[in-house]
């Protein structure tokens, strides 16, 4: 599945399997590549467009010739695949960006110290 904004959302179930749970943990992102193109049949080129990468760098991920380190990067990878803020955690991430900045999804009830200092 894909949204309209080109970024790829793959099935809730997906997330929770232990294999996309330890690629996460060990922040390996070709093996989550390659879960993403077996949950929703999307191809390299597809995964480049909803990250912002060069097809060719996503394959090279894919084969394990090229490795990811940059954090912003993960953050692409994050945004480009819908990942839930638990994923994200798991890959060392903080919550989406809708929810740290204030957006809808914002629960102030996540941060009672926060709530306890400033009421309002």
């Amino acid at each position: 599945m894909t949204t309209m904004l080109g970024s790829i959302e793959l099935p809730d179930w997906a997330w929770e399997r232990a294999e996309v749970r330890q690629s996460l943990r060990a922040r390996d992102v070709g093996v989550l590549f390659r879960y993403a193109q077996q949950y929703t049949g999307v191809s390299q080129a597809r995964i480049a467009a909803a990250i912002g990468m060069a097809q060719g760098r996503v394959n090279g991920i894919i084969n394990g010739r090229r490795e990811v380190s940059r954090l912003d990067v993960y953050e692409r990878i994050a945004d480009g695949l819908l990942m839930p803020d638990d994923a994200r955690h798991l890959l060392g991430l903080a919550a989406s960006r809708e929810k740290r900045s204030g957006g809808a999804a914002f629960d102030l009830a996540a941060f009672p110290e926060v709530v306890r200092v400033y009421a309002a």
